[in-house]
């Protein structure tokens, strides 16, 4: 019995000086995800920090950030920011094309929620009036 082992001695570790990468990785919260054998589509909301909604009550405002990626050894990929919002809250996907998806998002104050429609392909984020 031959027992193989690999070792790997030269492990780098780098501290990211990116702040907006930063700020996405330790606040964005996954809302809404489809993965199909074509697209894949993850919606991200981030804060934007307190007092960012302009209400005294000290309620933030978000933004989105949609990644898209294909299906393969390379994949294409992208990631798009929309907003502000207030309170966004993913509703629901709108199955267009192959390549192509659509979903809504619900946002604004407990009295005045509006919908937004959105598209995305691998090249683009449009807003579907």
């Amino acid at each position: 019995m031959f027992q193989v082992s690999f070792s790997q001695d030269n492990l780098n570790i780098r501290k990211s000086e990116n702040l907006q990468l930063i700020k996405a990785l330790n606040s964005a919260k996954l809302i809404g995800e489809n993965k199909e054998s074509y697209l894949s589509v993850r919606v991200y909301s981030l804060d934007n920090g307190s007092i960012s909604a302009g209400f005294d009550t000290s309620e933030v405002s978000h933004n989105l950030i949609i990644a898209v990626s294909g299906f393969d050894e390379n994949p294409d990929q992208n990631a798009f920011e929309i907003g502000p919002f207030i309170n966004p809250k993913f509703v629901q996907w709108n199955e267009l094309q192959k390549y192509k998806k659509g979903f809504e998002i619900e946002y604004g104050i407990f009295e005045k929620r509006e919908r937004l429609r959105l598209e995305i392909s691998l090249k683009e984020l449009k807003i579907i009036k």
